[in-house]
């Protein structure tokens, strides 16, 4: 990908599956909340289909 193809939804979705990723981790590791966990992984995998389905070409 490159810059000329980013897209606003795609920067969007590239911003989310990163929080949702830092989430995870914070929710496995620091506060091991599992039910944290599903929400952010879920997030994060929900905003990839986002962006894969967005993406042009």
């Amino acid at each position: 990908m490159s810059g000329d193809t980013l897209t606003p939804e795609l920067v969007y979705s590239l911003l989310v599956m990163s929080i949702a990723g830092v989430s995870a981790w914070w929710s496995r590791y620091i506060i091991e909340n599992i039910v944290a966990l599903r929400i952010a992984v879920f997030v994060g995998v929900s905003s990839s289909i986002f962006m894969i389905m967005n993406s042009p070409g």
